[in-house]
């Protein structure tokens, strides 16, 4: 697996800590260099009084000030505090940011590797759990506080111990979710448990002595005898012994479930082609049997002709291993570069948008100063693309790097209209075009093209929120993500296209097939998916975002997309392979009354069937079935749903019957 860390250098006077000039007991900023924006990032240490005949301390990891613990003789361990607390649930560049921390904080302190522990309050909270899905096997427990979150693979904590902490008044992130969350991963056999705090709202009460008690007491096992993991693209495939290689289709989510028995190792993959083993804790291991398939135990296999074998380690191919998940790829730790073109009399506008898209690294609304290096497409170098990835701003026409390497890229540009993937002719007035390939003249780095056909009204509504326009850069649902995608300036979608992992454009039978018109309006959407809910749970009501709804800090958090109907079509639609998870719990009439009087008639909710306040019996309880998201809106009532349970998804699959019959 490669995981793109940076290489790590310190501008503090710290040494390793057999040096006697290590800052013990103390309180100050650290620093490492940042191989993704080329700089130095600093991040908050405290460091432990230090103990005769100690060699090694915890590690406590601390995202967004969840414990805010201090070090001391009872509680003896180094405490890291990232500096990006602001992009949101630690996706994107913030999950490299903490492991940049963690790597740096083994280089230079004394830590015992099995005693890394996560933590977070908040959204820090649903970081760290989000974080330790991707990577179960480098903590020894999580500490989640008053944030849960959701959409990652539970699966991963089978050999994490994780505990949630949570006031049962919290109108900031209801319990609901940490609830129906905790009975999904005790379901799996999972180590966790919710400690819930009456009366307690967004805030945890009482001394952190308990919680720190509970958390130093676990270590982490490197060599688990049995393990789970799921994960969306090769860069999160490691989980302790086992390493997920290669996927059978990169737009689907692969998974493993391995046990070692005396001296057999039994593995159950679903969308692996390749893995490999780390059996060197396990020399008794003789076989390795793959569902039916018994072999040698190797490191490495492959499933090829419909048949398992001993395989050897993946050449490095010439052209970059494809991996879903669009501009997502852009922000794992490599260098990247924003370049504006200066062609035309655009250059302000792009050089603006370049300097704004550049102070994002994931799915934040607030800007972080001074984030990439931009520059313009005549000062780049042949070095620079080298060594980084490019954002390139601007059509063709006004970035000359763009027009100088569009005849490598798998589209073309004839006469403003856009030719891929075997797809009818597409207009590109109105349209911004976001593109991800390998650089042509450089396969193992990246290009994305996002080039604004736009007048001067819709480019100012990219330079406005530029990174809204770059597909999958939030880090959410990577193998839904367009590797292609047009869309205006108020983000209807006229176009979507994936690469198969060779990098050629999919193609789906019936492309052209139109979706329906009245799916232009996004609350059409919301109701089918509404409908299959109902139909699933039998739930009293079904509830979804409506189309006034803009969430409860301004972000509209309803994920279902909007779409020109004039161009958008069945083979763009089957692109999505998103799972709706969703949850339900009950509500009074009463409550139900305030809760549609209140959103429903200014239509930021929608409900299947249609909810008619005055047929509802004020004492009678009403079962509802909602997206797991939706709980953030409804807590606002300052109201908790009675008895919160895990609910049937609804997937794109089945949308796709129903709006494709």
């Amino acid at each position: 697996m490669k995981i793109f860390l940076c290489i790590l250098f310190s501008y503090a006077t710290l040494v390793h800590a057999a040096d006697t000039n290590i800052r013990w007991n103390s309180n100050f900023k650290e620093t490492c260099h940042s191989q993704a924006e080329g700089a130095p990032v600093s991040f908050t240490v405290r460091t432990p009084p230090q103990i005769a005949g100690r060699k090694a301390y915890p590690l406590l990891i601390d995202l967004k000030v969840g414990l805010n613990a201090v070090p001391s003789t009872q509680y003896p361990f180094f405490y890291a505090l990232p500096a990006r607390g602001r992009i949101w649930g630690y996706r994107s560049l913030s999950t490299y940011d903490v492991l940049q921390v963690i790597d740096c904080m083994k280089q230079k302190y004394p830590i015992d590797p099995d005693r890394i522990y996560l933590t977070g309050f908040s959204a820090g909270g649903s970081g760290a759990m989000h974080l330790a899905s991707c990577f179960p096997d480098q903590f020894a427990a999580v500490l989640a506080l008053g944030g849960v979150g959701n959409n990652y693979p539970l699966v991963n904590f089978k050999n994490l111990p994780v505990a949630f902490h949570h006031g049962d008044e919290d109108w900031t992130s209801s319990i609901c979710n940490a609830r129906v969350q905790a009975d999904r991963m005790q379901a799996l056999g999972s180590p966790m448990f919710l400690k819930e705090y009456p009366d307690a709202g967004h805030s945890i009460p009482g001394p952190r002595a308990p919680l720190l008690d509970w958390l130093f007491k676990q270590t982490r096992n490197p060599n688990p005898l049995s393990l789970t993991h799921e994960c969306e693209s090769i860069s999160l495939g490691r989980s302790y012994w086992f390493t997920i290689q290669e996927f059978i289709d990169p737009h689907q989510r692969a998974s493993v479930a391995a046990t070692i028995n005396d001296r057999t190792v039994v593995v159950h993959p679903h969308n692996i082609a390749a893995f490999s083993l780390d059996l060197a804790a396990f020399p008794n291991v003789k076989t390795v049997q793959i569902d039916q398939t018994r072999l040698p135990a190797d490191m490495y296999y492959r499933f090829e002709s419909g048949h398992w074998i001993n395989g050897s380690p993946l050449p490095k191919p010439p052209t970059r291993v494809y991996q879903a998940g669009a501009a997502a790829n852009l922000y794992q730790g490599e260098p990247l570069l924003i370049v504006y073109g200066t062609r035309g009399d655009r250059t302000q506008q792009l050089k603006t948008l370049a300097q704004t898209l550049a102070s994002y690294g994931g799915p934040t609304n607030e800007r972080i100063p001074n984030l990439f290096p931009v520059i313009s497409d005549i000062e780049l170098t042949q070095t620079q693309q080298t060594n980084a990835n490019l954002i390139l701003v601007g059509t063709p026409a006004e970035n000359r790097l763009s027009q100088a390497i569009l005849s490598g890229l798998p589209i073309k540009i004839q006469q403003g209209t856009l030719l891929a993937g075997g797809r009818s002719p597409l207009p590109l007035e109105n349209q911004i075009l976001s593109l991800l390939a390998p650089h042509p003249d450089h396969p193992q780095r990246l290009v994305y093209l996002l080039a604004p056909f736009t007048d001067t009204a819709g480019l100012a509504q990219v330079v406005a929120k530029p990174a809204s326009f770059l597909a999958g850069s939030d880090g959410f649902d990577r193998i839904s993500q367009a590797d292609l995608l047009t869309q205006n300036p108020q983000h209807l979608i006229s176009r979507q296209l994936q690469y198969g992992k060779d990098w050629n454009w999919i193609r789906f039978p019936d492309a052209d097939q139109p979706i329906p018109a009245r799916y232009s309006n996004r609350a059409n959407l919301a109701t089918t998916c509404l409908q299959l809910m109902q139909e699933k749970s039998q739930a009293d009501f079904a509830l979804w975002w409506g189309p006034a709804d803009r969430g409860m800090w301004g972000t509209d958090f309803n994920h279902l997309e909007r779409y020109q109907p004039e161009f958008y079509t069945k083979a763009d639609f089957l692109t999505r392979h998103r799972l709706f998870e969703t949850m339900t719990g009950s509500v009074t009439g009463a409550e139900l009354k305030e809760i549609w009087n209140r959103w429903g008639t200014k239509q930021e909710l929608q409900s299947f069937p249609e909810i008619t306040p005055g047929t509802l019996i004020d004492e009678q309880q009403y079962r509802l079935h909602i997206p797991m998201d939706l709980y953030i809106k409804l807590g606002q009532r300052k109201q908790n749903l009675i008895n919160p349970q895990t609910a049937p998804g609804i997937t794109s699959a089945e949308l796709l019957q129903q709006i494709f019959p």
